[in-house]
Order: structure tokens, then C-alpha cells, then sequence
């Protein structure tokens, strides 16, 4: 990133902007400050897309794996959730993806058909089918299982406001009327951007807290919960929790090795302080390799199980 004034950096611009959005009740800020687009939504068809965009990016300048699970579930999700009575809201069940190795790159959409529902269960348990697509060129394909549940303590949700309208583009925000939550984040953006301007590492794994470190046979990594990774109830968004899996996994392996697929089972909300994440490699051959990486909350509850499957990249031997 070119060193410039901080408070005029086109990310800065991008929070402010975001944090005006977060005020209209119903999208978290992550939505709104990634910029997840909902081009079409119903019950059974759904297009989301996100644009490359500066907080977006990896070094190569391809929409970040982190930013490609959060699509990848919101995506998912999108025709189950649409419709619902504003006292339920969907919990993840499973996720599943399978990567093709091509760049994301320009504007990388999630077209999305709902399967339908789990039949004989006692809840209604809703799945979906998506096609993660970089103009004609496919990314990922995703299936996903999303339990539709009450709202905690019998409260309300608001429908996310831009399914069915335009986010404007340029919201009024006065920066005197900042929350304590809105002054952290953007006081977040701004350290994020100050750190990579000097070490060139990428936007989101910073601004998010990723830093996984790798161990023997394996990777750890902690994120702290806040409003720049919570959804409407306050836990940690399930696509976060997913890529916090990806990465770390990643990790455990090194740069000579990419993700190919993962299967990830939520076992219980991402809640708490804080999240961990804890890589084991379980097979490391000379083509292909699999990871299976825990999540768990602070108090020790178990939230994400992944098993991941990673292939040797063609520049290595």
C-alpha cells in the first residue's frame, strides 16, 4: 500500500462509510464494510458478489481467501434467511467447499439455488447449493445447511436492509457522534493500514487479527471477538470462524501448499471474549495433504470442527 495520510486512505473512506451503514439496523459491519452486494434474493435463487476492492485483496491482488469463505456462507445463506419472521435468524450447520485453484479477481459472485429442506427433522433445517464464479471462471462450489432458530431471549431482528434496496453510496456520518464501538473500529482500519504500509502484509488478516504461527505438525491461532467480526447477536460471523479454519490450517502446511477443499461442522456459537483456533496435520504426502483444525470459544466450548484437503503447488518440488 502507498504510504499517504492515513485519514484520507480509501479504506479509512470505506469504514466511515460502513459505520454510517451499521446504523441502519439489520447488517453487521463486516457486510457493510467488505461491501457484500445482494444482487438478487428469494427463497430459491440468490446472486451475492463482492468487488476488488483495497480491503479486499491479498498481495497478488485477488479477493482474499478470508473474504472468499464470509461470501461463501453469506451467500449460502441468503435464500434461506430471505423471508423469515424477524424473531428467527439461521444458525450454520455445515459448509463445504471445494476450491478450482483459478484467481479470484474483478467482481466474484455467489449464485446460489436453496435446495430445499431436511425432511423428518424436528427443526426446519434448510440447504443450499452455490457456485462461486469470478466472471466466467469458477472459484468454488459450496453446499451449506443452515438451521432456522428463534432470536435469543424472544428479541427481534431487522431484515438486512440492502436485499431489497441500494446501500447509498456516500451515507452522512458526523465523526463527533462516533460510538466507543465505531471509534475502535475505525481506530482498527487505521492501525491495519499504518502496519502494512510499512510491512506489506495483507489488509484483512490484519484488520481481522489473523496471525496464525506454525507448530510442530500444526498451526495456532486467536482472534478477538468485537464489532468488526460480530454478527446481528453479537458472535463471532460464521463465515469469519470458517476462514479463521482456512487459514490456520494453511498455516500448518507453509506457502508451498494451497487449500483444495473444506468441510467444516458448527458445533456451538462463536461467542465469548475470544476464539481459537488449533491445526493438526493428519496426512502430508508428496501430492496432497489434510489438516484437521478445532475452534473453540474461551471458555473452552468447542465452535468449529475442520477437516481440510491441500495440494502441493506446482512452483515447489
Amino acid at each position: 500500500m502507498k504510504s499517504l495520510n492515513v485519514d484520507l486512505h480509501p479504506i479509512v473512506k470505506k469504514a466511515q462509510r460502513a459505520i454510517a451503514l451499521t446504523r441502519t439496523p439489520g447488517y453487521h459491519f463486516c457486510g457493510n464494510f467488505f461491501d457484500f452486494v445482494y444482487d438478487q434474493a428469494s427463497p430459491q435463487h440468490s446472486v451475492v458478489h463482492i468487488d476488488t476492492e483495497p480491503q479486499n485483496t491479498d498481495r497478488d491482488q485477488s479477493v482474499h481467501l478470508v473474504l472468499l469463505a464470509i461470501l461463501a456462507d453469506m451467500g449460502l445463506a441468503t435464500g434461506i434467511r430471505f423471508g423469515l419472521d424477524d424473531r428467527t435468524r439461521l444458525a450454520t450447520v455445515s459448509l463445504s467447499l471445494q476450491l478450482t485453484g483459478a484467481r479470484p479477481t474483478g467482481r466474484v459472485q455467489a449464485v446460489t439455488n436453496t435446495q430445499g429442506h431436511l425432511q423428518g427433522a424436528k427443526g426446519s433445517q434448510g440447504v443450499s447449493l452455490t457456485h462461486i464464479k469470478s466472471d466466467d471462471t469458477l472459484i468454488a462450489v459450496g453446499y451449506g445447511a443452515f438451521m432456522i432458530l428463534p432470536v435469543p431471549n424472544g428479541a427481534s431482528l431487522p431484515a438486512v436492509p440492502w436485499v431489497e434496496k441500494k446501500a447509498p453510496a456516500d451515507p452522512p456520518l458526523d465523526l463527533q457522534t462516533l460510538t466507543d464501538d465505531e471509534k475502535w473500529i475505525l481506530s482498527r482500519v487505521k492501525t491495519s493500514i499504518e502496519h502494512c504500509q510499512e510491512t506489506g502484509d495483507d489488509f484483512a488478516m490484519h484488520f481481522l487479527n489473523f496471525h496464525p504461527y506454525p507448530q510442530e505438525r500444526g498451526a495456532y491461532c486467536e482472534v478477538l471477538n468485537g464489532p468488526h467480526v460480530a454478527n446481528r447477536v453479537g458472535h463471532v460471523q460464521g463465515g469469519v470462524i470458517l476462514a479463521l479454519g482456512m487459514v490456520t490450517a494453511n498455516a500448518a502446511l507453509g506457502d508451498e501448499w494451497m487449500l483444495s477443499g473444506v468441510s467444516a461442522t458448527y458445533i456451538s456459537p462463536g461467542e465469548g471474549e475470544a476464539i481459537h483456533a488449533q491445526s493438526k496435520i493428519i496426512h502430508q504426502g508428496r501430492m496432497t495433504a489434510v489438516v484437521q483444525t478445532s475452534i473453540y470459544n474461551k471458555t473452552g466450548r468447542q465452535a468449529l470442527e475442520v477437516l481440510s484437503t491441500h495440494a502441493r503447488r506446482a512452483s515447489t518440488t
